[in-house]
């Protein structure tokens, strides 16, 4: 019954907080681009993408705010002090808060396997009214031992253009595979009527260049267009392309510390919400007399705000290599995490 009861009053808070901090986001954001959006359609969906990433951006600060806004009207109405001469513990208490902020987390943590992830690329197509086909040109990029210049990349339809592999040994070029275009094909991509020419000797020990014609060619095996998009131009992905590219780039051995910044701030960067919430529920006070409620309001709102300031500039730091991103956005959540456990066993010496 207290459990109910207690999630309810914390599950309402919460939702009132993120639909009123996201619809705020995304109200005001609408009210400045609206003009320039070409038709009542597109101004819908420019909307809703926009709202999509303010609750991507929100969510873990609706999860602290309405801990804080329910233990403080608890506290205001005495009912925190009436639970505790019942009887009930502050571990007891927790959990209610504990299981819907865990729910919340998992629950967008599965939404980013979706388009959800990439709403803030959408409305900016829709803004740049680009939405029709998105084009990227001249890619050039490594795979395996050779080279890969493209001179088209367009996702949406599956296709390159002005393709070119340049096959290296010794950094010499043995061989170039050239075709106008290629189609992605479930794990590969197929270039239609290429011409291989391959540097090969003669008799004489003389080299000379041989031409072939291929009717196919099958390269770049699971290279996806999103992907491809996402690693030259900075797009976003879903997290199950996020991790599809970072196993990429490994195999490729290149950098990925932006990847790995993008996966972190997605999994391990909004748990930072559930300790804070921690914290800050097992140092208020359990009655009204003891403590200056709009001081200690504020105090909280605006540390949450600072840790959460805080932990995107790290995460900044992740993305553009300065540190990192093991170090910039999974060691402060850990000690974050630590200090949490801390206020938990330490509230258990107190009344």
């Amino acid at each position: 019954m207290l459990f109910k009861y207690v999630a309810y009053h914390y599950l309402k808070n919460m939702l009132i907080i993120l639909f009123g901090l996201s619809g705020l986001f995304a109200g005001l954001d609408f009210l400045m681009n609206a003009s320039s959006l070409p038709s009542f359609n597109i101004r819908v969906l420019y909307a809703f993408f926009k709202w999509q990433e303010a609750l991507a951006l929100l969510f873990p600060l609706a999860i602290v705010f309405g801990g804080i806004w329910t233990k403080i009207s608890f506290i205001k109405l005495n009912a925190l002090s009436a639970m505790y001469a019942l009887g009930v513990t502050r571990k007891e208490l927790f959990k209610p808060f504990l299981a819907i902020g865990l729910l919340t987390y998992m629950l967008f943590v599965g939404l980013f396997f979706s388009s959800f992830a990439t709403a803030r690329d959408s409305a900016s197509q829709l803004f740049s009214n680009s939405y029709d086909v998105s084009k990227t040109n001249d890619l050039f990029f490594k795979y395996n031992d050779s080279f890969v210049y493209i001179g088209a990349l367009i996702p949406n339809k599956y296709k390159m253009e002005n393709v070119t592999i340049f096959k290296m040994k010794n950094n010499e070029v043995l061989e170039t595979f050239s075709s106008k275009e290629a189609w992605y094909n479930i794990h590969e991509w197929v270039a239609t009527n290429a011409v291989k020419k391959t540097i090969v000797k003669d008799e004489n020990g003389h080299r000379r260049l041989k031409v072939e014609n291929l009717i196919l060619l099958k390269t770049l095996q699971e290279y996806q267009p999103e992907i491809l998009k996402s690693i030259y131009d900075g797009k976003a992905l879903t997290l199950y392309e996020n991790v599809k590219a970072l196993n990429l780039l490994a195999h490729q051995e290149i950098e990925t510390h932006a990847i790995r910044a993008e996966i972190y701030g997605k999994v391990i960067m909004p748990l930072f919400s559930i300790a804070l919430l921690m914290i800050l529920l097992f140092t208020f006070p359990f009655h009204a007399r003891y403590m200056n409620i709009a001081m200690t309001t504020t105090k909280a709102i605006g540390g949450t705000l600072f840790v959460w300031g805080i932990l995107f500039s790290l995460q900044s730091m992740g993305k553009n290599g300065t540190l990192n991103p093991e170090l910039a956005i999974i060691l402060p959540i850990v000690l974050l995490w630590v200090y949490a456990l801390y206020s938990l066993g330490k509230s258990q010496q107190r009344i």
